[in-house]
This record gives structure tokens, C-alpha cells and sequence, in this order.
């Protein structure tokens, strides 16, 4: 759920990055279709030719209601996505996930050191309200985001910045942030070690500008629904209620924004449809163009050629509560990921292209910088079951323990069809082979489950996790220590130090870097600080004619500038 930060609502889950300028991964993010799909350019060239009078609209499903518009606030893939779309950074990312300028008007300019990066504007960019996009902008957006109280779970993304960390801390003043406008547009950035991935970083939302007249005349309205915001991407927002509230809303074409001759989507409709067999059935009569689907719809429907299958780069995860005493005890964490048959989840219970887990990092995230090999991969971690080692494990931590009589294990999870699934099955494993527990499943509203989490009222949880960038770091954040968003409380000083000595002693050799963030990886698995179950698959079911939606395995997930519908 950051942004990760949770992922991507879309396919039924939460989800409460090279040249001498950038550096990217060489995954692909583009989807997987049994029907015919087009490049883009081609995409864009028979989009525009086939344009009318008559206004283009399509509306597509979601399970799962907009959490916030606030750049600084989002920390679910729904709110990510959302905000990609409503608005736009320095960059955007393309098919192969590689930024390319939107913002600004070329990749960076990168002193030899690493460490300044100098990116001149697009000068053609504006808000909607007509005003031009200037560096101030963008400076006012992270300094807004790294003085507020409330931006917490994001403020990892500042942390790369120079003098951010003590700003935080309150050491220093938010004026030596490691950002400042050199003129109306030209934008300079000093980071405090040098970070392969940070062009890439630069699309995620914390990132983009705002303006500042505009942000403070509407002081606490501001992105309180979609009259109170300022838009600079290809869509502006309506029917937004607020965070949470009623459900559905819309995406109108930006007739402000500045590439709006390539943007072929007059009006995209978001319907929140919780029930998977009501979706299935608007989409069988044509009144919506996409749905999420997971489970035996997935299987049944994966011959179909509105079928889409996305990549697995979703981490599901059962996250323990560190305070609690039962997981203070290492036998207890253990005892529950060894009953948890990560193959016949995947395999069976969903059978929707999820793959079993044996890490934290999904496939196709970070490649060895050498060699080429996928971190994953190579990590060498097998995530084992045994049943009864399992009772053996929980036997010796009821008596570490001193627990007596029955235990209850609060196990908080979110609405979806595929969460609602694997969740049923876990509560069945532990009740059914751990001596005196009972588990109480509780299946709740996104923003609920998300202030619940943070809130640390529970015994273990259930979450996704979707990377906001190519890099290992991007879900291994998600454990340290102060880690804004480490609900589960994870607090271990070797996997601490395993970290800021891959991201701050090794920033600058890519592959002794790598081997400790494996290395960093190992040692938590090992330590049975996260159990992880699968990476969730997207599958969806999409109207064969609408084409040209990017699916990214990174933040955001899905980024609907270059849609359009075929005639």
C-alpha cells in the first residue's frame, strides 16, 4: 500500500528503473493479452485518425473506493494511479517502465559526482486554471510535503534529498531542502549520496509540483474532493466526494493540459463494484470496458480475448505485530509461515497467474548491475512448509510464553474477492494446526483497513504491497526501524545496518550494493520478521477494442494518458 507504497486496487488488491543521464531496470510492464495490441506510437497515430465529434467515453471497474488527491498523503496504488492520471511530475513512464520527459522538457542534466541534477522545464506545461508551471512549483510541492506531520508514510521518497533528514528531525530549516529554482525554468536538485534510480523517483506523486496560491487560498479543502484541486495531467477529476466517501467518480479530458492532442478519452468513469459476479455481469452486457477479476473467474475466462494478464510484482504479505508478545517470539512467527503452502495458494486457491513467494522482491524488480540476473531469483531463499514442525515451533512458544487456555489473534485484511480468499485459508491452517488459537478474520473497507494497520490494532495482518520503483529497496524500506510505513513495527538493528550500508556506504557500487540488500533480505526471512504468501497477478477482463492503457509493475500502476477506443 505505499506508494507502496499497497497495490494495485485495480485487479482486486490494495494495495493500501540506464544511460549516462538515468537509469532504469530491463523489466517490461507491458501486459499480456490473447488480444491483438499495438504499439504506441501506432496506437496513437490510429487513435487520432479515428477521432470524431462524437465524445469518447469508457468507464472501467474498481473494487475499492479513492482514498486521497493529496500528493503528499497517497499510500495505496487506487490513490497512486488516481493521482498519475489527474496529475503529472518531471516525468512519466513509459511501456518499458523508462522515464521520459512530461514536466520537464529533457532527462536531467547529472554532475560527475552523482549528486546535482539540473532539469530544465516544458514550458508548455500548465494548471488547469491557466496558469504556467514554474520550478516554484515544484519546489513549494516537496517542501509542503516534507514539513507536513500528516505526509509521514511518504517522507522515505524525501529522505534521498539533501538536508532532508534533518529537516525532519527538525535540525535544520525547510529552506536548505536539496531543491531550489535557478529560474522560472530551470530546476535544481542536490541529493545528499548519489541513487542510480532517481529519475525514476521522479514519477511517483510525492514528487509533483503544486501551486502554491492555489494550495494555500483553499488551506484545509485543498484536495478534499475534486472541486477543491488543480489539475496539470491529461485528466481533470469530478464526482469525487471525499476520501472514502460514496464511491464512484469520473476522468474528463484536460483541455488545459499540454500534450491533450494525444490524449483520445473524453470522459473515463470509475465505478466501485465490490462483488466480482455483479462486475462480471455489467461487463457481459457491455455497460463497462474493464474489470478486475482473481480465482476461478480468472481460470474460466482466460480463453476469452477480452482477457488481460498482467505481471505478478505484487507482494501479499502477512505483516506480525512486533509489539505483540506472541510475535515477539520468533517460534510463533516461524510456526505460521511453515503452515502456509504458498504453491497451492497460488496455484490452486487462485490459479489466476499469481506466483508463490520465496522473498520479499518480486520478479523482474532489480537485476544484478553485473550479470544481469534477477534479483529474485538469485536470492536463494525457499520458503518452506511443514506442518509439523509447525506444532512443534508453537508447542515450544506456548511454553516460552506461558500461554494458557485459548488464543485469539485478531487478523485484520481488506475487501477483496482474492484477499477475502487466501484470508479464509490461513485462518483455516493456523485454527486448524496451532493448539488453542482462534483467528478472527475481519475483511474491512480499504481506509479502514489502512488506519487499522497504522494503528496497531492487531495480531498479524494481511496486505499487498506493490514496488514505487526498480529496486529492491523500494519493499525493503517497508522493515526498518523508523520506516514510515513498517505498520507491522519491525524493529531489528542488523537488518537496519544491513540497509544504510547498501543505500548509504555502497550507493555508488551498484553491485557490492546489490549483495547487501540481498544479504539484508536473507536476514529478515530468516528471522521470520514477514511472512510472504504470493505475487499477485493482475488479470482483467477489457473491452477488446479499448487500447493503449499502460500497465506498470512499479508505481503507478496504470496510466490512462494513451487510451483510446478502436472503431
Amino acid at each position: 500500500m505505499k506508494k507502496a507504497f499497497l497495490t494495485s486496487i485495480l485487479a482486486a488488491g490494495l494495495l493500501l528503473s540506464a544511460c549516462s543521464t538515468y537509469q532504469t531496470d530491463n523489466s517490461s510492464g507491458t501486459e499480456s493479452t490473447q488480444s491483438n495490441s499495438a504499439e504506441s506510437s501506432a496506437a496513437n497515430t490510429e487513435a487520432a485518425s479515428a477521432e470524431t465529434n462524437n465524445p469518447k467515453e469508457i468507464t472501467l471497474v474498481l473494487s475499492q473506493e479513492l482514498n486521497t488527491i493529496d500528493p503528499k498523503s497517497g499510500v495505496d496504488s487506487n490513490s497512486s494511479s488516481a493521482m498519475n492520471n489527474i496529475y503529472e511530475g518531471l516525468y512519466r513512464l513509459d511501456e518499458g517502465a523508462r522515464p521520459y520527459p512530461a514536466g520537464a522538457a529533457e532527462l536531467p542534466q547529472i554532475s560527475a559526482d552523482g549528486l546535482v541534477y539540473t532539469i530544465k522545464l516544458n514550458q508548455a506545461a500548465q494548471w488547469s486554471n491557466g496558469a504556467k508551471i514554474t520550478a516554484d512549483d515544484y519546489v513549494y510541492g516537496w517542501s509542503r510535503a516534507v514539513s507536513a506531520e500528516n505526509a509521514a508514510e511518504n517522507l522515505h521518497f524525501y529522505t534521498y534529498l539533501k538536508n532532508a533528514d534533518e529537516i525532519i528531525s527538525g535540525e535544520k530549516n525547510i529552506s536548505e531542502l536539496g531543491i531550489r529554482a535557478l529560474d522560472d525554468y530551470t530546476l535544481e536538485i542536490t541529493l545528499k549520496a548519489p541513487i542510480s534510480y532517481f529519475t525514476s523517483l521522479l514519477v511517483s506523486p510525492p514528487f509533483f509540483p503544486l501551486n502554491r496560491e492555489y494550495v494555500e487560498d483553499q488551506g484545509n479543502l485543498f484536495a478534499s474532493d475534486s472541486d477543491h484541486s488543480i489539475y496539470n495531467g491529461p485528466f481533470v477529476l469530478t464526482e469525487f466526494s471525499g476520501p472514502g466517501i460514496g464511491a464512484d467518480w469520473a476522468y474528463l479530458k484536460n483541455d488545459s493540459y499540454w500534450d491533450k492532442d494525444n490524449v483520445h478519452i473524453d470522459r473515463i468513469n470509475i465505478k466501485i463494484i465490490k462483488e466480482t459476479a455483479t462486475a462480471m455481469s455489467l461487463f457481459g452486457t457491455g455497460e463497462v470496458d474493464q474489470i478486475g477479476i482473481s480465482g476461478e473467474y480468472a481460470q474460466n475466462e482466460i480463453n476469452s480475448p477480452a482477457f488481460v494478464a498482467a505481471n505478478a510484482s505484487t507482494l501479499v504479505f502477512i505483516g506480525y505485530n512486533a509489539e505483540n508478545e506472541i510475535f515477539k517470539n520468533k517460534n510463533a512467527r516461524e510456526a505460521i509461515s511453515l503452515l502456509i503452502d504458498r504453491k497451492a495458494v497460488a496455484n490452486s486457491l487462485l490459479g489466476d497467474g499469481s506466483a508463490p513467494a520465496n522473498g520479499i522482491t518480486p520478479y523482474s524488480i532489480h537485476a544484478n548491475p553485473t550479470t544481469g540476473q534477477d534479483f529474485a531469483e538469485t536470492l536463494g531463499v525457499e520458503l518452506k512448509t511443514d506442518v509439523a514442525r509447525a506444532k512443534e515451533l508453537w508447542a515450544a512458544a506456548r511454553s516460552e510464553l506461558g500461554l494458557t487456555g485459548e488464543v485469539t489473534i485478531e487478523f485484520p485484511t481488506f475487501e477483496s474477492d482474492r484477499m477475502k480468499t487466501v484470508g479464509a485459508y490461513i485462518q483455516g491452517v493456523v485454527e486448524e494446526n496451532l493448539e488453542g488459537v482462534k483467528v478472527n478474520l475481519n475483511v474491512l473497507p480499504v481506509s479502514v483497513f489502512i488506519d487499522t494497520a497504522r494503528s496497531g490494532n492487531y495480531t498479524m495482518f494481511m496486505c499487498t504491497w506493490s514496488p514505487d520503483f526498480s529496486d529492491a529497496t523500494s519493499l525493503l524500506e517497508l522493515f526498518e526501524t523508523d520506516g514510515g510505513s513498517n505498520w507491522s513495527r519491525y524493529s531489528n538493528p542488523q537488518y537496519d545496518a544491513l540497509l544504510k550500508s547498501a543505500n548509504v556506504e555502497f550507493a555508488a557500487d551498484a553491485e557490492k550494493r546489490f549483495e547487501k540488500l540481498q544479504e539484508a533480505e536473507r536476514f529478515i526471512l530468516d528471522d521470520f520478521g514477514v511472512a510472504p504468501i504470493f505475487y499477485q497477478s493482475s488479470a482483467l477482463l477489457r473491452n477488446p477494442k479499448l487500447k493503449g492503457i499502460i500497465y506498470h509493475t512499479t508505481y503507478p500502476i496504470y496510466d490512462y494518458k494513451n487510451a483510446y477506443l478502436e472503431d
